[in-house]
């Protein structure tokens, strides 16, 4: 496949839809007040919690069962209440990889699953009985075709979802990664390749889709871990107290302080060699090269719970509704002045697991108003259960 990142892929689906840092004990060394960066209305005063591109536009989840997406003329409230309309807190989203689909969990074992073509809400909530809080989730795969989707919880299991032939989801046995530990955050860069973190500074690998972990750190790590970016098997973030963003290269963890006044990093999202994160005081920070980040101060002091790189915007959210935007102009961000790339890591990623879209069966208009128009009751099978 060629060299293509996730921004690329949506940006197609998006146009066919008509629509500083040094190393740790230091400060940071690049920052700015540019205007590029936006606080833009927002159709909730409920805090948002994460966001993710999709292909049509950016997404976030959040307080009331809440989700919302950017269209032409603004941002807009597609799901309310969640998907069983009893206003529970969502706490993660994820897109599958056509940008088709976005998946979305929270409070006493919400999961559902929007599908930005059809308007369809399905509600997919507590698989197996889990009622825990699932805090994250991470997705894989075309929409309503092979998805394979993780759930994580605060009572640190992880279930994993397969679509089946039917359009059920079988789900498979129920392991806790790191032991036990509340995991808020999980990402795949491949179908069954990705990371967690863990409360208890765990990072666990796996490379079989969830069935086996290996700890890869981070073993001198003190503070909280609040969320991780997975590139790659050598290529990883974690967003973390103390105004830290961790990078695992495939060998070691380096800390780079990407905050001065050491506010939490709670929020990362990785494209690419391209990378945001943000956290509190309401402030974000862009990746320019492995190890340096450019610090983006706002005029807002919400804390900052979600990020994500678009297709069409980036956009960070957080408490009483905050969205954050920026415009994307050209082919992506990430690159050092040179436009090549330091530091000692992979773009494997780029390179695999994203589904190339056909623009001609995508049908959204970007100034269209997204709802649900069908409501639908998700299966959950097991194992070699008859369907």
């Amino acid at each position: 496949m060629t060299d293509q990142t996730r921004r690329d892929v949506l940006r197609l689906a998006t146009a066919s839809a008509t629509v500083g840092v040094l190393p740790f004990g230091s400060t940071a060394a690049a920052q700015s007040d540019d205007s590029e960066w936006e606080r833009v209305e927002s159709p909730t005063g409920k805090a948002l919690n994460d966001a993710v591109d999709t292909a049509a536009g950016p997404f976030a989840a959040g307080a009331d069962g809440n989700v919302v997406a950017r269209r032409e003329d603004g941002w807009q409230t597609v799901v309310a209440y969640g998907p069983q309309a009893r206003s529970r807190r969502l706490t993660g989203i994820d897109a599958t990889d056509d940008g088709r689909a976005v998946w979305f969990v929270g409070g006493s074992g919400v999961i559902g699953e929007y599908n930005v073509e059809t308007r369809t809400l399905t509600n997919y909530s507590a698989p197996k009985g889990k009622t825990s809080t699932w805090e994250d989730c991470a997705v894989r795969g075309t929409a309503g075709e092979n998805e394979r989707v993780y759930f994580v919880n605060g009572s640190g299991e992880l279930l994993v979802g397969v679509r089946q032939d039917s359009g059920a989801m079988q789900y498979e046995e129920v392991i806790k990664p790191g032991g036990g530990s509340t995991i808020p955050g999980i990402d795949f860069h491949a179908r069954e390749a990705g990371h967690v973190c863990t409360t208890s500074q765990f990072i666990g690998e796996t490379a079989d889709g969830g069935e086996t972990w290996e700890r890869i750190g981070i073993d001198f790590a003190g503070g909280a871990f609040f969320d991780l970016a997975s590139q790659g098997q050598q290529d990883v973030n974690v967003a973390a107290g103390s105004g830290i963003v961790y990078r695992y290269d495939g060998f070691r963890w380096t800390p780079h302080v990407v905050d001065d006044k050491r506010r939490a990093i709670r929020a990362v999202d990785r494209d690419g060699t391209g990378g945001l994160a943000a956290g509190d005081g309401g402030t974000v920070y862009e990746r320019r090269s492995a190890g340096q980040w450019r610090r983006h101060e706002m005029s807002v002091e919400s804390k900052l719970d979600g990020v994500a790189m678009g297709s069409s915007y980036d956009i960070a959210v957080g408490d009483d509704g905050t969205i954050l935007e920026r415009r994307v102009e050209g082919t992506g961000s990430g690159n050092d002045e040179s436009g090549t790339e330091s530091g000692n890591e992979t773009n494997e990623t780029s390179q695999a697991s994203v589904t190339t879209l056909d623009a001609a069966t995508l049908s959204l208009d970007a100034a269209e108003r997204l709802s649900v128009e069908n409501y639908v009751e998700g299966e959950w099978t097991t194992p070699g259960q008859v369907q």
